[in-house]
């Protein structure tokens, strides 16, 4: 039987989460949420557990662990790990996004979405969705 997997790069327990979660299970057979830590930061790698398993979205979490402050290596060679398994006829990543008002205020935010867009679709066979949820910000 096919079978989709949905991987969920996420940063922190937040609405964004929530909304690329609701987004995946909806696209997917499988979710998986993954966050990447620097190696020397296990004191953050364990809150984001406790936060993750205190809310308990029924999507496992996967903490990926990297010697460099990057997260696009951890999270390609992730999805080429998964991939390999060969267990899903499709491997999708969700990448959640903040999509402010303003566009100076996109310039200001942080592009961690297009680069691992790249990454991934250089290095794997993935298939690329990007959430982008709208942020209202007060004046």
């Amino acid at each position: 039987m096919p079978t989709d997997l949905v991987i969920v790069p996420v940063g922190a327990v937040n609405r964004l989460t929530q909304e690329a979660l609701g987004a995946a299970l909806s696209l997917g057979d499988e979710v998986r949420a993954v966050t990447v830590v620097h190696v020397e930061d296990q004191a953050e790698a364990a809150g984001i557990r406790d936060l993750w398993n205190r809310w308990h979205p029924d999507v496992p979490l996967t903490v990926l662990t990297s010697q460099t402050r990057s997260l696009t290596r951890p999270i390609v060679d992730y999805v080429r790990l998964v991939d390999a398994e060969d267990e899903h006829d499709r491997v999708v990543v969700l990448i959640p996004e903040m999509q402010l008002p303003r566009p100076w205020q996109r310039l200001l935010q942080n592009q961690r979405g297009a680069v691992l867009d790249r990454a991934i679709r250089k290095h794997t066979n993935a298939v690329i969705c990007r959430l982008r949820f709208r942020i209202q910000v007060p004046n």
